[in-house]
């Protein structure tokens, strides 16, 4: 059946003839109906057609490159009968060509150009017209030709008809997923910079750990080595015992041999002299001139050329050795009396009266009392002390210390010598049992000379009994110097202050120059050794440590303005370092340093332990110099910068031992300028091993950087309320210092650092700790990339 051009599409004649179709026809177009309705993303499987895909690509992590379809044509030569000429024959049964190609005058040939634009995430109007071009011609009109080839029979599924993409939705779409994109690029960092928060947690805590097991392996090894010296001294000891015990005990057995034989001898002679003279008629005597009579020989004897006279008689030594016998009486003997009465007392004293006649010992073996052996054996120590007192001589000479005192008396009595009145109230000592009290007793002797020197103003014998003092509490216990706490305290005080008040004032009041320097006052610090007597008081100190009460009444004693005048930077070096160990026993429960009266005001301690630690503090800073002698044109040599740092390692000392007490560590983080001058102190020592580098004072410079940053980390740590920006507005640029010293410390690791070298592992971990809860990310991140190595990462 042939169509023209005028009819319809569809001609419903009654001509048709329905039963020339083949059985199958209506299934096959309820099949193309039903395919028509489905949508239909690819095209006919053909190697000629490619289909439609969206290649989407990422592109700097934003936009998008689609990729269009690409069509390819045939020119299929038409049949023999055909009546289009040499026209191109678009086949129908070629699946490779898409729907897009026809429309409803037949082939589009511009659409099977290939084409391959790249779409750019700027051009929306294009992607969006690509978009429509693809879905907006997917249906193409089936038609019934009646000049097909004859057999053949065109099946085309009817592509379904595509929804238009609309710009905007698109875009939005876009906008929505930069956002979701850049919320889940948020969300990553946050993870790994939480990840790389807990890693240097855990480094942190790794590396304690390690800290903390080698100082617990160090701590047992020193155990064990003092456990093992111990019993080495034990067992010296016991060995030292056993030794003595085996010297007694044979001591003992050679003393009741020796007693024995005595006791013996002693009954011979008594029973020799108590024994009756045998008498006797006849006396036979015999004149050794006599010549004795000739016995007869022996039988065995004979012709040996001998006389038998050599073997009968004796022996004179023999004859002195044989024992004595009682000769026999005619009578009866008489039993001789024993006297049980006990022996006559021993006198000690030879006695006024005559000569008596040696008595005779009782025939009782004695009896001795073991208490009195005890006694004989027990070694009387209470002189030994002034028997080495005797023979100790001065400091200032090699005369003794008795013999220098002839040379001194005192103004009130200048015919009496100072020795003559040691000697006096030494005898009036009445003799003790126990040895310490005599020690006492006699320097309470020399003290009483003290306060009389003081209460005369002659200065000049003090140092002879600073001398005698000293040396009694060296040969004594500790208990002889609490003792003298009372009475040495306020003579060692005065003395100090009449020489350390004009060198403080004159300090402060050029003024007081003149008065420093006047003659009198530079006898005076010839005369007083504030040195020695800050010795006396320094042992003191150190011997009532060990009791609470001894050590409060200490500090009782020591009033505040004495301490504070002698950590003046105008006072001597080596007194300055000296007051400052003495202060370390002043760290108690609840005080720091001296300890005010009871009827001061309440505050009144809180006031004077913040006058301490500012005082200890400025001394961070000064430098203390030398006292000008007014006499000698020369000025004084200037303190080494080895003596600097190292009083100021001392100063740092002192801090540690007030922040190990509670009430210590809670004065020193909540002065107003403890932590502050701590920071500025830590920032100038740094920066001096960088302006000085390999100098002399490096290793006690880096240890005083170690004991600084130890010393804020636990305030800091201990008290968490502390704000630690508010107190560092105490010094200028407190927070600028403070950033850049603990930047440097907590990036000075690392095994190729030399002008950091000495600084301790776990200051660098204290330093970047606090770095972190002080600094946010942003500046942390800007502290490394100024202060961190080259090649080396944030550490977190």
């Amino acid at each position: 059946m042939a169509l023209n051009d005028e009819d319809d599409d569809f001609d419903f004649s009654d001509d048709l003839d329905l039963d020339a179709l083949p059985a199958n026809t209506l299934q096959e177009l309820e099949s193309a109906a039903i395919a028509s309705t489905q949508h239909q993303d690819k095209g006919f499987v053909n190697n000629s057609f490619i289909p439609y895909q969206e290649n989407v690509t990422l592109q700097n992590g934003y936009g998008y490159t689609n990729v269009p379809p690409q069509y390819t044509t045939q020119n299929v030569p038409p049949p023999a009968d055909s009546d289009y000429g040499d026209d191109e024959i678009i086949n129908l049964d070629d699946e490779s060509l898409p729907a897009q190609a026809f429309d409803s005058h037949g082939p589009r040939m511009d659409s099977f150009a290939p084409v391959q634009p790249q779409w750019a995430p700027d051009s929306a109007a294009q992607y969006s017209q690509a978009g429509q071009n693809h879905y907006s011609n997917q249906h193409v009109q089936y038609a019934q030709q009646e000049h097909f080839y004859e057999g053949t029979t065109v099946e085309m599924e009817m592509p379904t008809q595509g929804t238009q993409v609309d710009t905007n939705q698109l875009l939005a779409r876009i906008k929505k997923l930069e956002q979701e994109k850049a919320r889940l690029n948020r969300e990553v960092d946050a993870e790994k910079s939480k990840v790389m928060s807990k890693s240097g947690e855990a480094d942190i805590v790794r590396r304690r750990l390690e800290a903390a097991t080698k100082e617990q392996e160090r701590k047992i090894a020193a155990l064990q080595h003092e456990q093992n010296e111990k019993i080495k001294r034990l067992n010296a000891d016991l060995e030292k015992m056993k030794r003595e015990r085996d010297q007694i005990e044979t001591d003992k057995f050679f003393t009741e041999q020796s007693l024995a034989r005595e006791a013996d001898k002693a009954k011979a002679r008594r029973n020799l002299k108590n024994a009756p003279v045998a008498k006797s008629n006849k006396v036979v005597s015999m004149s050794p001139s006599t010549t004795p009579k000739r016995h007869k020989s022996l039988p065995y004897r004979g012709g040996d050329g001998f006389d038998d006279t050599d073997i009968i008689m004796t022996s004179p030594s023999k004859s002195r050795d044989r024992k004595a016998f009682t000769p026999k009486q005619g009578g009866k003997r008489k039993r001789q009396t024993v006297d049980h009465s006990p022996p006559p007392a021993l006198q000690f004293s030879e006695s006024t009266e005559g000569p008596k006649l040696k008595e005779e010992p009782s025939s009782v073996e004695l009896q001795l009392d073991p208490t009195l052996l005890a006694k004989l054996q027990k070694e009387d120590h209470r002189f030994e002390l002034f028997e080495r007192f005797v023979n100790h001589r001065s400091s200032n000479g090699d005369d003794r210390v008795l013999e220098a005192l002839t040379q001194y008396a005192f103004p009130s009595k200048p015919e009496k010598k100072l020795s003559s009145i040691l000697y006096d109230q030494i005898s009036d000592i009445a003799l003790e049992d126990d040895v310490h009290v005599l020690a006492l007793k006699f320097s309470h002797v020399f003290l009483s000379l003290w306060g009389q020197c003081l209460k005369e103003t002659y200065y000049a014998p003090i140092y002879l009994i600073l001398d005698g003092l000293q040396f009694i509490l060296a040969c004594e216990p500790c208990t002889t110097a609490v003792a003298l706490t009372e009475r040495a305290l306020p003579l060692i005080i005065d003395s100090v202050d009449l020489v350390a008040v004009p060198i403080a004032r004159a300090s402060t009041n050029p003024s007081f120059l003149s008065a420093r320097d006047a003659p009198d006052q530079v006898k005076l610090r010839q005369e007083i050794d504030v040195l020695d007597c800050l010795s006396l008081m320094h042992v003191i100190a150190i011997s009532c440590v060990m009791r609470s009460d001894a050590i409060m009444t200490f500090w009782q004693i020591v009033p505040f303005d004495h301490v504070l005048i002698l950590l003046n930077k105008a006072q001597p070096y080596h007194q300055i370092m000296l007051m400052l160990r003495i202060l370390s026993t002043s760290s108690l429960s609840t005080t720091l340093g001296a300890i005010v009266s009871a009827d001061s005001a309440p505050d009144q301690q809180t006031k004077r332990e913040s006058d301490l630690l500012n005082r200890l503090t400025n001394l961070l800073f000064e430098i203390p110099k030398p006292l000008p002698e007014p006499n000698n044109a020369t000025p004084p040599t200037p303190y080494s910068a080895e003596q600097i740092v190292t009083m100021r390692l001392q100063v740092l000392e002192l801090l540690k031992t007030f922040a190990i007490r509670p009430h210590g560590s809670s004065t020193l983080a909540h002065n107003p300028y403890v932590l502050a001058r701590l920071i500025r102190y830590l920032d100038a020592s740094i920066t001096s091993l960088y302006r000085h580098p390999l100098s002399p004072t490096h290793e006690p410079t880096v240890s005083s950087i170690n004991e600084t940053m130890r010393l804020v980390y636990y305030l800091m740590k201990a008290h968490p309320d502390v704000d630690i920006r508010s107190k560092l507005s105490a010094v200028q640029g407190g927070s600028h210092k403070y950033l850049v010293s603990l930047t440097r410390l907590a990036f000075s690791e690392g095994p190729e650092r030399v002008l950091e070298a000495g600084i301790a592992e776990d200051v660098s971990d204290a330093a970047h700790e606090l770095l972190d809860r002080g600094l946010s990310p942003e500046e942390g991140e800007g502290l490394l990339r100024a202060f961190a190595p080259q090649g080396v990462g944030s550490r977190s």
